[in-house]
């Protein structure tokens, strides 16, 4: 496995305490988030459906999608809360854990290895 080198993505100064901005980086649509001080970062599509986490509802370190409500934690990308049983029937897919990413600051630049 080629291991990627750390990627620049945007200024720490873009993102205040609470908010999340998405980026695309080599190819991956990728969530930013700034928890209680601290960035992370998530990949950005939902694991059910495709619904664009960015769009969604971001409240206490959770994301919620706004296809069908699925909730990642922004730190991890673990499922707090998974699809509602009806939706779940009806797609026959559950919501599954996303990709986190490594992130360090360097020279006031959110960077993250992909």
């Amino acid at each position: 496995m080629i291991k990627m080198a750390w990627t620049e993505v945007a200024d720490e100064s873009e993102l205040k305490a609470g908010e999340s901005k998405a980026f695309e980086v080599n190819g991956k649509k990728i969530l930013i988030s700034n928890v209680d001080g601290n960035i992370y970062s998530i990949d950005s599509i939902c694991t059910h459906m495709g619904g664009d986490l960015s769009k969604g509802k971001k409240e206490n370190g959770i994301v919620i999608c706004p296809k069908h409500h699925a909730q990642f934690d922004l730190k991890t990308g673990k499922v707090v809360k998974n699809v509602g049983g009806f939706v779940r029937t009806m797609t026959r897919k559950e919501a599954s854990d996303l990709k986190s990413y490594n992130v360090k600051i360097e020279d006031g630049k959110i960077k993250i290895d992909l």
